[in-house]
Protein backbone atom coordinates (compact mmCIF):
# COMPACT_ATOMS: atom_id res chain seq x y z
CA UNK A 1 0.00 0.00 0.00
CA UNK A 2 1.20 3.29 -1.32
CA UNK A 3 1.45 5.98 1.87
CA UNK A 4 0.09 9.33 1.28
CA UNK A 5 2.28 12.15 0.98
CA UNK A 6 1.77 15.34 2.76
CA UNK A 7 0.57 17.30 -0.59
CA UNK A 8 -2.04 14.24 -1.11
CA UNK A 9 -3.93 15.52 1.30
CA UNK A 10 -5.89 18.84 1.37
CA UNK A 11 -6.87 21.10 4.23
CA UNK A 12 -10.17 23.02 3.44
CA UNK A 13 -8.70 25.34 6.16
CA UNK A 14 -7.69 28.46 4.68
CA UNK A 15 -9.98 28.40 1.87
CA UNK A 16 -11.22 32.10 0.99
CA UNK A 17 -14.65 32.85 1.46
CA UNK A 18 -15.09 33.76 -2.61
CA UNK A 19 -13.84 30.66 -3.84
CA UNK A 20 -12.31 30.26 -7.56
CA UNK A 21 -11.01 26.76 -9.66
CA UNK A 22 -8.05 27.67 -11.44
CA UNK A 23 -6.98 25.49 -14.34
CA UNK A 24 -3.44 26.09 -15.55
CA UNK A 25 -2.67 24.13 -18.64
CA UNK A 26 0.71 24.21 -20.09
CA UNK A 27 1.13 24.05 -23.92
CA UNK A 28 4.38 22.63 -24.91
CA UNK A 29 4.38 23.40 -28.83
CA UNK A 30 1.74 26.34 -28.65
CA UNK A 31 2.69 29.48 -30.68
CA UNK A 32 3.76 32.36 -28.84
CA UNK A 33 3.44 34.61 -31.90
CA UNK A 34 0.19 37.10 -32.52
CA UNK A 35 0.51 35.66 -36.53
CA UNK A 36 -0.47 32.01 -35.53
CA UNK A 37 -2.66 30.46 -38.27
CA UNK A 38 -6.45 31.01 -36.93
CA UNK A 39 -6.95 28.47 -40.64
CA UNK A 40 -4.14 25.77 -38.44
CA UNK A 41 -4.91 25.54 -35.11
CA UNK A 42 -3.87 22.12 -34.63
CA UNK A 43 -0.65 22.29 -37.01
CA UNK A 44 0.54 25.70 -37.67
CA UNK A 45 -0.29 26.98 -33.97
CA UNK A 46 1.15 24.14 -31.97
CA UNK A 47 -1.37 22.54 -31.30
CA UNK A 48 -3.29 25.83 -29.91
CA UNK A 49 -6.93 23.48 -30.76
CA UNK A 50 -5.86 21.42 -27.11
CA UNK A 51 -5.81 25.01 -25.37
CA UNK A 52 -8.78 26.22 -26.77
CA UNK A 53 -10.75 23.30 -26.24
CA UNK A 54 -9.20 22.90 -22.52
CA UNK A 55 -10.42 26.73 -21.66
CA UNK A 56 -13.57 25.94 -23.19
CA UNK A 57 -14.44 22.91 -20.84
CA UNK A 58 -12.82 25.21 -17.77
CA UNK A 59 -14.75 28.48 -18.35
CA UNK A 60 -18.16 27.35 -20.60
CA UNK A 61 -20.99 25.99 -19.38
CA UNK A 62 -24.92 25.83 -21.36
CA UNK A 63 -25.42 29.41 -22.27
CA UNK A 64 -23.30 30.84 -19.86
CA UNK A 65 -20.06 30.72 -17.77
CA UNK A 66 -18.68 29.77 -14.93
CA UNK A 67 -18.13 32.75 -13.30
CA UNK A 68 -15.77 31.16 -10.41
CA UNK A 69 -13.21 29.90 -12.79
CA UNK A 70 -10.62 31.18 -14.43
CA UNK A 71 -8.22 29.63 -17.18
CA UNK A 72 -4.67 30.10 -17.43
CA UNK A 73 -3.24 28.65 -20.92
CA UNK A 74 1.23 28.57 -21.18
CA UNK A 75 2.22 29.25 -24.44
CA UNK A 76 5.81 27.52 -24.87
CA UNK A 77 6.01 26.66 -28.38
CA UNK A 78 8.28 29.09 -30.70
CA UNK A 79 9.26 32.13 -31.73
CA UNK A 80 9.30 33.84 -28.77
CA UNK A 81 9.82 33.47 -24.70
CA UNK A 82 6.90 31.24 -22.74
CA UNK A 83 3.62 33.69 -22.76
CA UNK A 84 0.37 33.37 -20.77
CA UNK A 85 -2.91 34.20 -21.21
CA UNK A 86 -5.46 34.24 -18.20
CA UNK A 87 -9.19 33.85 -18.81
CA UNK A 88 -11.22 35.21 -15.93
CA UNK A 89 -14.85 33.77 -16.01
CA UNK A 90 -16.31 36.56 -13.86
CA UNK A 91 -15.15 39.30 -16.48
CA UNK A 92 -15.40 37.37 -20.08
CA UNK A 93 -17.81 38.94 -22.23
CA UNK A 94 -17.06 36.93 -25.55
CA UNK A 95 -15.77 33.58 -25.18
CA UNK A 96 -17.71 31.24 -26.92
CA UNK A 97 -17.69 27.28 -28.33
CA UNK A 98 -16.24 29.17 -31.68
CA UNK A 99 -12.93 27.88 -31.17
CA UNK A 100 -11.74 29.71 -34.01
CA UNK A 101 -13.14 33.00 -32.59
CA UNK A 102 -11.16 32.41 -29.22
CA UNK A 103 -8.23 32.26 -30.77
CA UNK A 104 -8.85 35.29 -32.05
CA UNK A 105 -8.64 36.40 -28.44
CA UNK A 106 -5.55 34.49 -27.96
CA UNK A 107 -3.80 36.27 -31.22
CA UNK A 108 -5.16 39.77 -30.12
CA UNK A 109 -3.49 39.07 -26.31
CA UNK A 110 -0.46 37.83 -27.77
CA UNK A 111 0.25 41.41 -29.13
CA UNK A 112 1.36 42.40 -25.59
CA UNK A 113 4.89 41.53 -25.10
CA UNK A 114 5.58 43.12 -21.32
CA UNK A 115 6.05 40.89 -18.42
CA UNK A 116 3.33 42.89 -15.99
CA UNK A 117 0.46 41.35 -16.90
CA UNK A 118 -2.44 43.66 -18.74
CA UNK A 119 -5.62 42.55 -19.82
CA UNK A 120 -6.11 43.07 -24.08
CA UNK A 121 -9.70 42.40 -23.66
CA UNK A 122 -12.33 42.19 -21.14
CA UNK A 123 -11.61 38.87 -18.87
CA UNK A 124 -8.47 37.83 -21.05
CA UNK A 125 -4.67 38.75 -19.66
CA UNK A 126 -1.44 38.67 -21.01
CA UNK A 127 2.20 38.70 -19.83
CA UNK A 128 5.26 37.24 -20.78
CA UNK A 129 5.21 34.52 -17.97
CA UNK A 130 6.36 31.06 -17.82
CA UNK A 131 5.46 28.00 -15.38
CA UNK A 132 7.13 29.06 -12.54
CA UNK A 133 6.34 32.76 -12.50
CA UNK A 134 2.69 31.60 -12.62
CA UNK A 135 2.69 29.07 -9.91
CA UNK A 136 4.37 31.90 -7.97
CA UNK A 137 1.48 33.95 -8.00
CA UNK A 138 -1.04 31.03 -7.13
CA UNK A 139 -2.33 31.51 -3.86
CA UNK A 140 -3.35 28.31 -2.05
CA UNK A 141 -3.85 24.65 -2.51
CA UNK A 142 -2.15 23.13 -5.89
CA UNK A 143 -3.38 19.89 -7.31
CA UNK A 144 -1.04 17.92 -10.63
CA UNK A 145 -4.05 15.77 -12.32
CA UNK A 146 -1.64 12.82 -13.13
CA UNK A 147 -2.83 9.71 -14.55
CA UNK A 148 -1.02 7.38 -11.53
CA UNK A 149 -2.18 10.15 -9.23
CA UNK A 150 -4.84 9.45 -5.70
CA UNK A 151 -8.68 8.87 -7.33
CA UNK A 152 -9.79 12.44 -7.40
CA UNK A 153 -13.21 11.28 -5.50
CA UNK A 154 -10.61 9.53 -2.32
CA UNK A 155 -8.90 13.36 -2.37
CA UNK A 156 -9.97 16.16 0.23
CA UNK A 157 -10.17 19.16 -1.90
CA UNK A 158 -11.00 22.51 -1.04
CA UNK A 159 -13.69 24.89 -3.19
CA UNK A 160 -10.67 27.37 -3.83
CA UNK A 161 -8.06 25.51 -5.79
CA UNK A 162 -6.05 25.61 -8.92
CA UNK A 163 -5.16 22.51 -10.72
CA UNK A 164 -2.37 21.99 -12.84
CA UNK A 165 -2.56 19.89 -16.52
CA UNK A 166 -0.85 19.32 -19.73
CA UNK A 167 -1.87 19.28 -23.41
CA UNK A 168 -0.73 16.02 -25.10
CA UNK A 169 2.97 16.19 -24.03
CA UNK A 170 3.51 14.88 -20.52
CA UNK A 171 5.38 17.39 -18.02
CA UNK A 172 9.07 17.48 -18.01
CA UNK A 173 10.99 16.57 -15.13
CA UNK A 174 12.10 19.93 -14.44
CA UNK A 175 8.05 21.16 -15.05
CA UNK A 176 6.88 18.44 -12.62
CA UNK A 177 9.47 19.56 -9.36
CA UNK A 178 8.55 23.48 -9.93
CA UNK A 179 5.08 21.89 -9.32
CA UNK A 180 6.36 19.83 -6.35
CA UNK A 181 7.89 22.62 -5.16
CA UNK A 182 4.47 24.08 -4.06
CA UNK A 183 3.95 20.39 -1.83
CA UNK A 184 1.45 19.85 -5.03
CA UNK A 185 -1.17 16.94 -4.68
CA UNK A 186 -1.30 14.28 -7.32
CA UNK A 187 -4.72 13.25 -8.01
CA UNK A 188 -6.11 10.97 -11.35
CA UNK A 189 -9.88 11.57 -12.81
CA UNK A 190 -9.89 7.69 -13.55
CA UNK A 191 -8.40 4.63 -14.70
CA UNK A 192 -8.88 5.26 -18.36
CA UNK A 193 -6.34 8.31 -20.42
CA UNK A 194 -8.65 11.26 -21.27
CA UNK A 195 -8.00 14.17 -22.84
CA UNK A 196 -7.14 17.53 -21.11
CA UNK A 197 -10.17 19.24 -21.89
CA UNK A 198 -12.46 16.13 -21.03
CA UNK A 199 -10.14 15.79 -17.25
CA UNK A 200 -10.56 19.45 -16.76
CA UNK A 201 -14.94 18.49 -16.98
CA UNK A 202 -14.68 15.70 -14.82
CA UNK A 203 -12.74 17.82 -12.25
CA UNK A 204 -15.97 20.31 -12.29
CA UNK A 205 -18.33 17.52 -12.35
CA UNK A 206 -16.55 15.96 -9.18
CA UNK A 207 -16.54 19.88 -7.73
CA UNK A 208 -19.96 20.68 -8.44
CA UNK A 209 -21.53 17.82 -6.45
CA UNK A 210 -18.93 18.70 -3.65
CA UNK A 211 -19.94 22.48 -3.24
CA UNK A 212 -23.65 23.28 -5.29
CA UNK A 213 -23.72 26.83 -5.95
Amino acid sequence: MRTETPGERLSIRGASATSMRRFIVVGHRASTSPEFPLDDLAGGAGRMDLLLTAANAALLVSHDLRRDSEATLILLGPPDPPRTIRLEGARLQSLGPDLRANAGLVRKALVHGARVERETSPGVFAARRGLAEVLDGVRGPLVLLREDGKDIRKAEIPPDVAFVLSDAIDLTEEEEALVHTRSAAVCSVGPISVHTSDAIAVVHNEMDRRYPA
